[in-house]
């Protein structure tokens, strides 16, 4: 896997993160009552909220290193994962 595959692959996986996030706080915010929602969010926060902190250190490893091929791409990734970590910390304090 070449490196340019894996900023790729880097920035997929928080893109879905960042989706993941977003519509379960649209969920929760707009009280909207899904069983089959609820089961899968239940199954996938734990590993969403550790990727969700593991792909920026992992990001900050890569710059340190000089590991990083395209530069906007890395800013476009650190950028979601940013909003991510943000928004999990909006949604366990305000709406716990």
């Amino acid at each position: 896997m070449s490196k340019l595959v894996l900023e790729f692959f880097r920035l997929g996986l928080t893109f879905l993160i960042f989706l993941f996030i977003i519509t379960l706080l649209f969920m929760e915010i707009n009280q909207v009552q899904s069983s089959w929602f609820a089961k899968i969010s239940q199954t996938f926060s734990l590993p969403v909220f550790i990727l969700s902190f593991i792909i920026p250190v992992w990001m900050i490893i890569d710059l340190v290193r000089k590991k990083v091929i395209d530069k906007s791409i890395f800013n476009l990734t650190f950028f979601i994962s940013t909003i991510s970590i943000l928004l999990l910390f909006f949604a366990i304090v305000f709406i716990k």
